[in-house]
């Protein structure tokens, strides 16, 4: 977006920029009046948007052994019975998102990062989504030696799996980063959904935006909370985005359709807004906390993450960057330095991790603050670290 934006602003072109749910820096700029809004209130072909039911994961009558409720298998027997097909959202690949021991509870995790361990199958491979390395699944316990390990969580292979199991007879596909690895795999399998010879399609997040199948009757979100408690201030914005974006897939043929959302946290305002199908009713609830914490649009963050094979070298390191950046912003009460602190994902790798925030009205102070509290530092050769203005991500 900033690089189309300084391109159209270089060639003296209008800007135009597209999505049922914009960023909360692009909305506070249209609300500014600095930039317009141009609503689209109704569908493309006028269809109207799907009934959006809400399950309560914590009340028991919506628990099952696996990760469909029964209000969601109804959705999906509705659907099917229908004629219509059906997409299931689970931002989360693999069989199981956790390896643990029965016995003493002892969790199976990447010996080179601080992740756990995701069961990937065929082969029984433990994989971790850090580094991507790849073991065998022990037999017995490391920790104890019992052999009582067991398989927890559920990522898109295992909800494959149940939904074959539970729906027999159907044509099932899966779409992730493990399915679509070979060329044309995306376009044959969307080939092929379009033309029906695909009942029922799981799928993570790249099966949410942008796809117009007239025949969905039912989209199902598995776990809607599934990013929702991350360690980064954009968490809530990025489900309901997600949310709202692949109930978009569901209805927009002449025959309607449904959208089931599983979550443990309905009352959430990202999720309830998703839900009501009212992306501005959250960020109307979400800009007021970004306001009084100074995060973007109301002010610029700059990120610092320093790493190195030794904890207390990056830890020193982090300590040290903070006592120059706070030498260098004394007497400015606008910028505030957080950290520093061990970073969400402390360890990657083999890569300790620690990291420090910079907060300030804007990018350009805080690059300043940065330039000059960094001037002639020499760094030392086990740390290396990056500043990351504007981040992305947090973790």
């Amino acid at each position: 977006r900033d690089v189309a934006e300084w391109i159209a602003q270089k060639e003296g072109v209008p800007l135009v920029l597209g999505s049922a749910t914009p960023s909360l820096e692009t909305f506070a700029r249209c609300l500014s009046g600095d930039w317009k809004m141009c609503r689209m209130p109704e569908r493309v072909g006028g269809s109207e948007l799907p009934a959006v039911v809400t399950v309560d994961l914590r009340d028991r009558k919506s628990r099952s052994k696996g990760a469909i409720s029964p209000r969601l298998a109804a959705g999906i027997q509705w659907a099917l019975n229908s004629g219509g097909q059906v997409m299931l959202l689970l931002n989360r690949r693999g069989f199981a998102t956790h390896l643990q021991c029965k016995s003493c509870g002892h969790a199976m995790h990447c010996p080179q990062c601080d992740l756990g361990l995701t069961l990937h199958q065929p082969g029984s491979r433990g994989i971790c989504h850090g580094c991507g390395l790849v073991t065998g699944v022990p037999e017995s316990c490391p920790s104890c030696g019992v052999r009582d390990i067991v398989h927890r969580g559920t990522g898109t292979q295992r909800l494959e799996d149940q939904v074959r199991s539970q729906f027999r007879g159907i044509r099932v596909a899966r779409m992730d980063t493990d399915t679509m690895r070979t060329r044309g795999s995306h376009e044959k399998t969307l080939t092929a959904f379009r033309k029906h010879e695909i009942d029922l399609l799981v799928g993570t997040q790249m099966i949410a935006k942008g796809l117009d199948f007239p025949n969905v009757m039912l989209v199902g979100v598995i776990n809607a909370d599934a990013a929702l408690h991350l360690a980064d201030f954009r968490a809530s914005e990025r489900t309901c985005q997600l949310v709202t974006q692949v109930a978009g897939r569901s209805g927009r043929g002449p025959r309607g359709g449904r959208v089931v959302v599983q979550t443990s946290t309905p009352e959430h305002p990202a999720i309830r807004a998703a839900a009501a199908h009212d992306y501005e009713a959250f960020v109307r609830s979400e800009l007021p906390i970004r306001k009084a914490l100074l995060y973007p649009p109301f002010g610029s963050v700059i990120r610092i993450v320093v790493r190195s094979a030794v904890d207390e070298a990056a830890a020193n390191w982090a300590k040290h960057l903070v006592e120059r950046l706070s030498k260098s912003s004394q007497g400015d009460e606008s910028i505030r330095i957080l950290g520093p602190a061990p970073a969400p994902i402390s360890r990657i790798r083999d890569r300790y991790r620690w990291h420090l925030q910079i907060h300030g009205p804007s990018s350009e102070l805080l690059r300043n603050l940065v330039g000059q509290s960094m001037a002639g530092l020499k760094t030392p050769q086990e740390v290396v670290w990056v500043v990351d203005v504007d981040p992305v991500e947090m973790l």
